[in-house]
């Protein structure tokens, strides 16, 4: 195979991986759902029949995660110094964008959240939906702290995401997110001294910004690197 067809398998490989990742997360998220069940204070949230539903769908959605991750073995035309690199490079610029729409699915998360600490706040059972997305929004937003991190990154192309410059971006990133995240803490107490309830609605928003924050610092650093090598 000539080079531009290696890429184009491990591209399409590439994506089939991402997939498995995907909806194995997914399934991460189903199966929290109903481990949330067996809590005392959410024994209402669900009846038997969505918990079965879930479930099926936990089960389906990991199967499918692992068999797309197993079957997307590389060949061995694609595991050499140079296709390994340009698929590296390609690679940033896609995380590059990723990190951009991290703040977008953490902000359509977000609002499921607020939905489920006002009706815990009163008193209300949680609806299935505002608990799906409450618990997707914890796992993304730990997810997503962890690769803007550093973590997940392959070791094949660690010499090109994770060389000095990557590392000193992602100090920056995490800096920025750390200059978010501890003036708000120090907010949060404030407002808890006038409103308690309030406060607790404006945890998961700290959290959100504490994370998008980063991601889209980190995008933006990493895209003015690779316009001017030098400034980095």
């Amino acid at each position: 195979m000539s080079e531009a067809e290696v890429l184009a398998v491990a591209r399409r490989l590439d994506l089939r991986r991402k997939a498995g990742f995907v909806l194995t997360a997914v399934a991460v998220v189903f199966a929290a759902v109903i481990a949330f069940q067996f809590l005392p204070s959410a024994s209402e949230h669900l009846g038997w029949g969505e918990v079965l539903t879930f479930g099926g769908a936990a089960i389906l959605f990991l199967a499918a995660g692992i068999g797309l991750v197993v079957t997307a073995r590389l060949p061995a035309e694609a595991k050499t110094q140079r296709i390994t690199m340009l698929r590296a490079e390609r690679q940033q610029a896609v995380r590059r964008v990723a990190f951009l729409f991290m703040p977008v699915s953490l902000f359509l998360l977000l609002m499921g959240t607020l939905r489920a600490a006002d009706a815990t706040l009163d008193g209300k059972p949680i609806r299935s939906v505002d608990l799906f997305t409450t618990t997707a929004f914890i796992i993304f937003l730990v997810l997503f702290a962890l690769l803007i991190a550093g973590l997940g990154v392959p070791r094949s192309f660690r010499s090109v995401i994770d060389d000095e410059l990557s590392r000193e971006l992602r100090r920056k990133a995490l800096v920025f997110g750390y200059a978010i995240v501890l003036p708000g803490l120090a907010a949060l107490f404030v407002v808890a001294l006038v409103s308690r309830t309030l406060a607790i609605e404006l945890m998961p928003v700290l959290a959100a910004l504490g994370v998008a924050g980063p991601a889209v610092r980190l995008s933006l650093l990493e895209r003015a690197a690779a316009a001017d090598p030098d400034e980095g």
